[in-house]
């Protein structure tokens, strides 16, 4: 098997157990539609509030389901053994690490960006800005899943180690949420895509990409020796 195939192999195989095993990656769909769907209640009805809060509470709710599914990305992986044998197969063990991320972004991040145009509307967001803001929430979600994956290869190894990783993940997640809230804002209310906001979420995108798959099997290492 060579390994692009390998790779695939684990990706296809972490988004199918994404949705297995108590329906894990439902989770992270159901609070965020859950939080975003109950913040009209909470804000009231006027539009304009809605339309200048709602983008920014948008990104809170993603944040926080994204920290949801830390615990499940290598914490079982590591308790029956599947990374010792990954990391005995010859794949290097930062391209393991991505392509987990990859699928778990598939199986528990994707729904998030689906189901987002609907809850938009409920935020009384544009029509015309709900594209920008798919978009907006794909990228910044990838990066979000990306570095989230540091602090959880460094809990992997604790038991019900996902409230340490949520506490590590937070200071990371602080940049993304306020690129991507500032950009989605702008979006919405002036119709201002691809600014500066935008153009910073992606450069922190590009930077977990680059950075957080080396970083979390350093992290993982110190599990499997």
């Amino acid at each position: 098997m060579s390994l692009l195939h390998a790779l695939l192999a684990i990706v296809l195989r972490d988004a199918k157990l994404g949705w297995v095993g108590g329906g894990g990656a439902a989770l992270p769909a159901a609070f965020f539609a859950g939080a975003s769907a109950l913040a009209p209640f909470a804000l009231g009805p006027d539009p304009q509030l809605l339309t200048k809060i709602g983008p920014g509470f948008l990104w809170l709710a993603l944040a926080l389901s994204a920290l949801v599914s830390l615990e499940r990305l290598f914490q079982g992986d590591l308790e029956d053994g599947t990374l010792d044998q990954l990391a005995l197969s010859g794949i290097p063990l930062t391209l393991v690490v991505a392509a987990k991320v990859l699928g778990q972004w598939l199986a528990a991040g994707a729904p998030l960006v689906i189901i987002s145009p609907i809850l938009a509307l409920l935020l009384q967001i544009p029509p015309h800005a709900i594209p920008a803001l798919m978009l907006n929430l794909a990228l910044g979600g990838l990066g979000l899943f990306f570095i989230g994956s540091i602090p959880a290869a460094l809990a992997a190894g604790v038991r019900r180690g996902g409230l340490l990783a949520a506490l590590l993940a937070l200071p990371l997640y602080a940049p993304p949420v306020i690129f991507g809230a500032a950009a989605a804002s702008a979006s919405a209310s002036l119709g201002d895509f691809g600014g500066q906001p935008f153009l910073l979420l992606c450069a922190f995108t590009l930077a977990a990409l680059a950075t957080a798959p080396p970083a979390a099997a350093a992290g993982l290492r110190l599990h499997l020796s």
